[in-house]
């Protein structure tokens, strides 16, 4: 990995801040920094996802935060959920027609891709600087 160097003028406070992190991790100053700087910056795209998948997630570094909220807390469909179970188990007996399993492949692949969105939506916000939920409050809102 190549390296590049920043200079940086910090407040004294600000780099005070960062030295008494660094020793209580044993790490250096830099490494603290890099850290920081990492964790601050929008997620990157994975490059083997689907072209137009890859174009939406990176659409959403442009969203605003009220955006990404409603697509992070968004949800499937439910009626698509219920053909989907039935597909599911109709698949697990053996007993899914071609036209089936073309629809449960469909709904599989539109799940994912609203799990990927999602993922996205709290990594940005996460990023901008929101308080996530945590599985408690995420599980509490499931109705």
């Amino acid at each position: 990995m190549s390296v590049r160097t920043v200079t940086l003028k910090l407040p004294e406070h600000l780099y005070e801040r960062l030295e008494t992190k660094a020793r209580a991790a044993t790490s250096s100053v830099d490494e603290i920094v890099v850290q920081a700087l990492a964790r601050s910056l929008p997620p990157l795209v994975e490059k083997d996802l689907p072209q137009p998948l890859q174009a939406e997630l990176e659409a959403m570094d442009h969203l605003s935060d009220e955006a990404l909220w409603q697509i992070a807390e968004s949800t499937m469909n439910r009626d698509k959920v219920a053909l989907y179970d039935v597909l599911l188990e109709r698949h697990q007996a053996g007993t899914l027609t071609p036209e089936g399993q073309e629809w449960l492949t469909r709904l599989r692949e539109e799940a994912e891709a609203l799990m990927l969105r999602k993922a996205h939506a709290y990594a940005l916000l996460q990023s901008r600087g929101h308080r996530l939920p945590t599985l408690e409050e995420l599980h509490a809102r499931t109705p």
